[in-house]
C-alpha cells in the first residue's frame, strides 16, 4: 500500500528575515510572520488526510508542527534527525558574510551538479544530510499511518529532494512537497513553494 509524506518547511523567523544562517545549533522560534506562515499551512493540508505529523525538534519546526497539528487534530512525534544540517563554521552568519568567508562553497551548495561532499568548515556534508533524511523516510514507512506530515528544514529538505530528482532550489518558509513510496519506487513532487 502506497504511504504518502507532506514534507513541510518551517516557518519564518527574524533569522530567516534578515538572511542569518540558523543551522542545527540555532535555536530560534517563529516571528509573527512565521505563525501566520504556518496557519496557513494548515488550510492547505486541511482535506490531505493527515494521520499524524513527524518534526524536527528544533523549536522552529516544532511551533510550526504544533499550529498545523493543532488546525488539524492530529498528533505530533519528534523526530531528532528530521533537524537541520550542521552547517559548522556558517551557523550564525549572513547570507552574504558566508558568501564573502567561503564563496567556492557557497556556490556549491544551491548547485545541482557539484560533488555531495560538499560541507562547511566543521559541518556535515550534502551527503550526510541527505543519507540521515533517508534514512528517517525509510523508517516512516514501518509505522502504521498511511498519509504523513514531515517538518523540517530548508538544507536537509533540499538535499533529501535530490535523492529523488528534484534540484537544488532555494526553499520558502513553509514550502510544501509530497513524496510517495508505492510499488518499491519514490517519487516527488513540490506542491507549493511561495
Amino acid at each position: 500500500m502506497a504511504k504518502i509524506f507532506y514534507l513541510f518547511r518551517h516557518g519564518e523567523t527574524s533569522y530567516n528575515l534578515e538572511k542569518r544562517w540558523q543551522g542545527c545549533s540555532i535555536d530560534s522560534l517563529l516571528n509573527l510572520n512565521g505563525q501566520r506562515q504556518a496557519a496557513q499551512l494548515a488550510e492547505k493540508l486541511q482535506n490531505n488526510g493527515l494521520e499524524i505529523i513527524y518534526s524536527s525538534a528544533l523549536k522552529r519546526a516544532l511551533q510550526t508542527s504544533t499550529i498545523v497539528a493543532t488546525k488539524l487534530d492530529v498528533p505530533i512525534q519528534i523526530i531528532p534527525d528530521l533537524r537541520e544540517g550542521n552547517l559548522g563554521k556558517a551557523e550564525g552568519l549572513l547570507a552574504q558574510e558566508v558568501e564573502n568567508a567561503y564563496p567556492d562553497i557557497f556556490q556549491a551548495w544551491y548547485s545541482p551538479d557539484n560533488d555531495m561532499s560538499i560541507a562547511f568548515p566543521h559541518g556535515e556534508s550534502k551527503q550526510q544530510m541527505q543519507d540521515r533524511m533517508f534514512a528517517v523516510f525509510h523508517d516512516l514507512l514501518q509505522t502504521p499511518e498511511q498519509t504523513i506530515g514531515v517538518c523540517s528544514h530548508g538544507s536537509s529538505i533540499r538535499y533529501l529532494l535530490m535523492k529523488f530528482g528534484i534540484l537544488p532550489h532555494r526553499m520558502a518558509n513553509t514550502a510544501l512537497y509530497q513524496i510517495i513510496y508505492d510499488d518499491d519506487c519514490w517519487t516527488a513532487k513540490i506542491l507549493s513553494n511561495q
